[in-house]
């Protein structure tokens, strides 16, 4: 929404131009205060939702999407025989596909495989094994959110 197309007219309603004319003709809206208001609110996304959508050819159900989007084997990972079902894979190969860190094998050996032993989830003992290893007990405070201070002029 360009501010250079928005102007008011003598009754206090606002007028805002389009850049190409409508295929009806139409060259701009008139809109109240409150009517601008509502259509702004309106594409503002909900909270905890998905900021990304895709539309075209790279839609969810795009029936060409299948030609764009690389493979498993074109993305270097095995790819089972016969298997149309999603990808079940173990938390090491995610970690080394997603930060670059080798967790399929021991870093002092480098022969044994890594497996998960315990997950713990007590603060106490948390902090009691990182006070052990000289690191911060406590996670670090987040700050409030800042809101943008917005300057509209009518």
């Amino acid at each position: 929404m360009s501010l250079e197309r928005l102007d008011i007219n003598a009754d206090g309603d606002l007028l805002y131009t389009f850049t190409r004319p409508w295929s009806d003709g139409t060259t701009g809206i008139t809109l109240s205060p409150l009517e601008l208001i509502e259509k702004l609110a309106a594409l503002v996304p909900l909270p905890r939702q998905h900021q990304v959508h895709y539309g075209g050819c790279l839609a969810p159900h795009s029936h060409v999407r299948a030609a764009l989007i690389p493979t498993l084997r074109q993305q270097g990972a095995d790819e089972p025989a016969g298997s149309t079902a999603a990808p079940n894979w173990s938390w090491a190969r995610l970690l080394t596909r997603v930060f670059a860190i080798d967790m399929e094998r021991c870093p002092v050996c480098q022969q044994g495989r890594l497996r998960i032993i315990a997950a713990i989830t007590e603060r106490s003992v948390i902090q009691k094994i990182l006070h052990h290893l000289k690191l911060a007990g406590d996670p670090p405070l987040i700050a409030p959110a800042q809101q943008a201070a917005f300057a509209w002029a009518m």
